[in-house]
């Protein structure tokens, strides 16, 4: 046998022997019903977790309102392009995009990108009525070869964002 299980049957015989005094069987009862009332009472990880979503609710929301978009930076505000028939989707998905453009264009490319697509979304507003549809006829002879100069100029960074850039 080996040294633990003869350890382990002698104490067990040992323990066997002993007369413990009935009311030492009370006070160990009592004691342990303490203990478990006690534990039920403070219940710590209902504590953390919910102070883990209260920090949560506090922080996301603060963040959001700290960022600034880049959608601001060209049109001002969401309530510019719901003023020209535009939803708060159409306006997340603008956001999108320029983040991903943040992300694919050298710090240089994307001061230019903004810069041009700030002007060629300017041109939009200005030919985009309250309902969404453009009227082209807006626009002056100058106005319109500067469109398409925008976008010809955009071209090679949507090419760049989009992944078909020709090495």
């Amino acid at each position: 046998m080996s040294i633990d299980k003869e350890l382990r049957e002698e104490l067990r015989q040992v323990a066997d022997s002993m007369h413990c005094p009935p009311d030492l069987y009370g006070r160990v009862r009592q004691s342990y019903q303490h203990y478990l009332n006690e534990k039920r009472g403070r219940s710590p990880m209902k504590k953390r977790m919910l102070a883990g979503i209260a920090a949560v609710a506090i922080l996301i929301p603060s963040a959001v309102f700290a960022s600034s978009y880049l959608a601001d930076d060209i049109f001002g505000s969401s309530a510019t392009i719901e003023q020209h028939g535009g939803t708060q989707e159409d306006y997340q998905e603008i956001e999108a995009m320029l983040q991903a453009a943040k992300g694919k264009l050298t710090e240089d490319e994307f001061k230019e990108y903004m810069e041009l697509t700030k002007q060629l979304m300017q041109l939009k507003l200005k030919i985009t009525d309250e309902n969404g549809v453009k009227h082209e006829e807006k626009l002056t002879k100058e106005e319109q070869q500067q469109f398409e100069q925008l976008g010809s100029k955009l071209a090679p960074y949507f090419e760049k964002i989009n992944g078909t850039a020709k090495p």
